[in-house]
């Protein structure tokens, strides 16, 4: 159990009451949870999930691999039915299933995962070698992570951008957004837009209405 809150005297209350109804310990300052490592420093507090990468690394079988610079080929574009159908796609799905996760401090990947989550149904060997090439990029970039500085103004400000007919198949342009409170991240998401953009303009005017969504 991961407890938060400005008021440290409410937090030390609401422990005690824990304490008296469930057999629990403190382990003091959050640390690790669920894959995500919590670091604390002077300036500010950082987040990242390098052993969770290292994990899904080795999860791949991809430990001797050489890494790659970007998690995905330029100008290439990935169809449903392109190649032949993976016998088990169990692989598949575990592998999208944890980079997914991974985006909780990876942003960089965000854009990419969503590519490769839309052929979760019927992954093709194409695909996974999509997937494999994402794990590759992990190995030089797990360090990274998401750092929350101290003492930052709490403005909100939100940017946006998308492609126009991004997706081969269905015509439907891709938004991605971030939003920052101060110079700290805190929202982000890489999604195919619900209707084919008549141009780029109807497009880049829709992606704001993604913010929060």
């Amino acid at each position: 159990m991961v407890i938060t809150g400005s008021d440290l005297a409410s937090i030390q209350e609401l422990k005690q009451q824990l304490q008296a109804s469930f057999h629990m310990k403190d382990l003091g300052n959050l640390h690790y949870f669920l894959g995500l490592e919590v670091h604390y420093t002077s300036m500010g507090i950082f987040l990242h999930q390098h052993k969770y990468a290292i994990d899904l690394i080795s999860m791949a079988g991809l430990q001797s691999t050489n890494p790659v610079a970007t998690p995905l080929e330029v100008n290439v574009k990935y169809y449903r039915d392109e190649g032949d159908l993976l016998i088990d796609p169990l692989l598949y799905r575990q592998l999208v299933d944890s980079l997914n996760y991974l985006t909780i401090t990876q942003l960089d990947i965000s854009f990419v995962v969503q590519q490769v989550s839309h052929f979760m149904h019927s992954p093709r060997h194409l695909h996974l070698a999509a997937v494999r090439r994402i794990i590759r990029y992990l190995k030089d970039t797990s360090h990274r992570g998401l750092f929350f500085p101290i003492g930052t103004p709490p403005t909100l400000i939100a940017y946006s951008d998308a492609d126009w007919v991004g997706c081969p198949e269905t015509r439907r342009s891709v938004t991605n957004w971030c939003m920052f409170l101060g110079s700290s991240l805190i929202s982000w998401k890489s999604k195919k837009q619900s209707r084919v953009s008549k141009s780029s303009t109807e497009s880049e005017y829709r992606s704001p209405s993604f913010y929060g969504y």
